[in-house]
């Protein structure tokens, strides 16, 4: 028969699929009506609609503005930033999915910002991302607004805004507002108040994934009275004035990352049951023991599949299980990550104490960052954590165990040996040495694992038949963590 024979064999089954034959342009009208998630979920449909969302609006859908690095404040500047206004004055105030602004200290006024983002609620637009660099961000101290700061006011004005994106920039917000579309907001090196925060939280009712990093002027994160229901996914990441946390309702909250001074937090109160993963560091180990409650909260979380911690963290959940009776079972656990800030007798401890007190009998995956330093500086024990015998069970699933900057150290070495004789389905072990940094971004790779330390390796015991022992680095970068992304340098 002539024609598509998919189409032909829906007819005979009585499932044709009328929507996917009419003309592109009733189709195109059709996307016009859909937020921009549900139009690129059509592309599932049939192949007639991939990619088809692209095309709703007239080009560009979308704008991405980049002013090029060390064009400063000058003529050039000012050239540049006339021809980018005259390109979205032709472009008229028509429909568009996202708006990207990216700039640099000096290349554009607070009239500017202004104009920029009242064109972005004139176009109704769905994302909107605004980066200034060099504005005051990371390595600054932050907090106050300066003269001139440029400020960014909230609600943006688009009445289909979902995710916004901020960065370098001051933000003010209204009280009362309400902007019921937002459902992700990303705050990076942004200065704004406790009460900015609840405000923009409060008037999100939709919200759904929150990202503080490098927000140095807050100090109260608490969201006691403000809407976090629809709330799955927080991260906060060195935001280095904050004591405390509030989140007292977090009922779909399924994904929290932390990294920076631990403070003190409820989050884990109403969330215990549904969290699935979580990410504590406490941002290095200069930042010593402050009293928290975040670690030790730990091993209530039963439902834990994919989880990170630092090795303060790790003293913190040891020395908390420790001193309870009732033995956690973090049974739905996959994957372990650790950081570790040290390799001294107690930090090998807490790894044992941490597996005995909390048996991870699904767990699949284990990675271990080893400290990248030539010996083991970091050796206080702050906690009285007494030493451990490795535990005698519990890795009976493990198959991949990874560990970077591996450099064959005494107990880096007693661990290698622990899991190799415990895990009896280990299918591969990734050893993967340090390398070292030079001058100009250079990356020399010394012989850190000489033969016969490999020869050691391999000549231990192994519970499982099938295991292998890996030292190609060629592998490595497909074996990655869930999370991939660390927040410190270890």
């Amino acid at each position: 028969m002539a024609g598509d024979p998919e189409r032909w064999r829906r007819r005979g089954l009585g499932e044709e699929d009328r929507i996917s034959e009419l003309p592109d342009a009733l189709r195109l009208q059709i996307l016009s009506l859909l937020p921009l998630k549900s139009a690129i979920r059509t592309g599932v449909l049939s192949s007639r609609w991939r990619d088809l969302w692209a095309q709703r609006w007239p080009e560009p859908s979308s704008v991405d503005i980049c002013f090029p690095s060390g064009a400063g404040a000058g003529a050039g500047a000012a050239a540049s930033r006339a021809e980018l206004l005259a390109a979205i004055d032709r472009r008229g105030k028509r429909r568009m999915d996202c708006l990207s602004l990216a700039f640099h200290a000096g290349q554009l006024t607070p009239p500017d910002i202004k104009r920029f983002v009242e064109y972005a609620a004139a176009c109704d637009v769905e994302e909107l991302r605004l980066r200034l660099d060099g504005g005051g961000g990371r390595g600054s101290r932050g907090g106050t607004r300066r003269p001139g700061a440029l400020a960014v006011h909230f609600p943006i004005g688009s009445k289909l805004l979902a995710r916004l994106s901020l960065r370098g920039l001051h933000l003010t917000a209204s009280a009362n507002a309400m902007v019921a579309t937002l459902e992700v907001i990303h705050f990076h090196s942004v200065s704004l108040t406790d009460a900015a925060l609840k405000r923009v939280v409060a008037a999100c009712p939709r919200l759904r994934e929150l990202e503080l990093r490098y927000c140095r002027h807050l100090r109260r994160i608490d969201f006691t009275t403000d809407g976090s229901a629809n709330l799955r996914s927080l991260t906060v990441v060195d935001c280095s004035r904050a004591t405390e946390l509030r989140v007292p309702t977090a009922p779909r909250l399924r994904s929290f990352r932390f990294s920076g001074a631990f403070l003190c937090s409820n989050i884990f109160g109403s969330t215990a049951e549904c969290l699935e993963h979580l990410y504590l560091c406490s941002g290095g180990p200069e930042t010593g023991l402050p009293r928290t409650n975040l670690p030790s909260a730990v091993p209530r979380l039963s439902n834990l599949t994919v989880l990170t911690l630092c090795s303060i963290a790790l003293q913190y959940v040891s020395a908390s299980a420790a001193n309870t009776v009732m033995e956690r079972s973090m049974h739905s656990l996959r994957e372990l990550q650790l950081l570790m800030f040290g390799m001294a007798n107690s930090n090998l401890a807490d790894i044992y104490s941490f597996l005995k007190a909390c048996p991870c009998p699904q767990l699949e995956r284990l990675f271990l960052q080893l400290p990248t330093n030539t010996y083991d500086s970091f050796t206080t024990n702050y906690l009285a954590v007494a030493e451990e015998e490795p535990p005698e069970g519990g890795l009976e699933n493990l198959w991949l165990v990874k560990m970077t900057n591996f450099k064959g150290y005494r107990n880096e070495m007693r661990l290698v040996d622990f899991l190799l004789r415990k895990a009896s389905c280990l299918n591969k072990l990734v050893l993967i040495d340090p390398k070292e940094v030079h001058p100009q971004g250079l990356r020399k790779h010394s012989e850190a694992l000489p033969h016969f330390l490999k020869t050691d390796v391999l000549l231990i015991e192994r519970a499982s038949p099938s295991a292998q022992i890996i030292f190609d680095e060629s592998i490595s970068p497909q074996i990655q963590p869930l999370h991939s992304e660390v927040f410190v340098r270890i």
